[in-house]
């Protein structure tokens, strides 16, 4: 009887131990959980053109639009140096539309709007400009503007967008990016002036979940 009773607690703590170990490991960790919003939202974008494209986390963060037959990019530009922790309290914002072709082709001359706008600004301010096409790759895509000394850069798998000013034509790459940003010197007077954008930096996808 004793050895009955023994082996019987020893059962119910083994399964004990294994429902215990089963709801730990199942547990999803942040880079999962975002992974599964990710495509939840992704699956509420219907344009499968524009998610096969490089503009594919432009479009479920809301940032690139199709109406009719043009894709419209609203690009909020509100982190002004390399701390993108913390959103400033103005916005640099570019817009302009390509027209919406299977697949995807990016314009050799884009015509674009720049407004400057926020607490920082007494007047704000709204011009316009012309990007020209300098690179283009399956991974990205790169604008220069002569007027505004200024690069506009879309990384597709790195999910990242920067907008450059003070800059040479020629001296922005795709392909040196990385290098740029580790040499980086935001308290350089003559250097280049980086901006991004927090609304393509964050990895919290429930934000623009709720925004839908």
């Amino acid at each position: 009887m004793k050895v009955t009773i023994f082996f019987f607690s020893l059962l119910i703590i083994s399964c004990s131990f294994k429902e215990k170990k089963t709801t730990i490991t199942s547990k999803l960790t942040f880079e999962e959980t975002q992974d599964s919003l990710r495509e939840a939202l992704s699956n509420t974008k219907p344009d499968k053109n524009i998610k096969s494209s490089i503009l594919q986390e432009l479009y479920i963060r809301g940032l690139v639009n199709k109406v009719n037959d043009k894709i419209k990019f609203n690009l909020p530009f509100n982190l002004h140096g390399f701390d993108c922790g913390t959103p400033d309290c103005y916005s640099t914002d570019i817009t302009f539309e390509i027209t919406a072709k299977e697949p995807i082709e990016f314009p050799k001359i884009i015509n674009f709007k720049l407004r400057e706008h926020g607490c920082d600004i007494e007047t704000e301010t709204s011009v316009s400009g012309v990007f020209e096409l300098v690179e283009r790759s399956p991974s990205f895509v790169n604008y220069y503007s002569n007027k505004h000394k200024s690069n506009l850069v879309i990384l597709g798998k790195k999910r990242k967008l920067y907008y450059f000013t003070n800059v040479k034509p020629n001296s922005i790459k795709g392909s040196s990016i990385t290098k740029i940003l580790n040499e980086y010197n935001e308290e350089d007077a003559n250097g280049i002036i980086l901006y991004q954008s927090s609304m393509m930096n964050g990895n919290e996808y429930e934000v623009f979940l709720v925004k839908k």
